[in-house]
């Protein structure tokens, strides 16, 4: 029998630029990462930021299941 493993996880993503502004965090994007391909540390994309109203770089943080409802 294959043994049952937790492959993805819950990440947001968070934009870097509004970040570096402000100091907090703002999640604008919530998406499933398969753990064993990417590093979650490393990862990043440039999608867009509403309060910026541009694309910018985003990185990740993981959350609990409960959260991504």
């Amino acid at each position: 029998m294959a043994r049952a493993t937790k492959k993805r996880a819950f990440f947001a993503l968070y934009c870097t630029a509004c970040q570096e502004k402000d100091g907090k965090r703002r999640e604008n994007y919530k998406i499933l990462i398969n753990t064993q391909n990417q590093n979650p540390k490393e990862f990043q994309l440039r999608k867009y930021c509403p309060t910026c109203n541009k694309h910018q770089p985003h990185k990740t943080k993981q959350i609990s299941r409960a959260q991504n409802t």
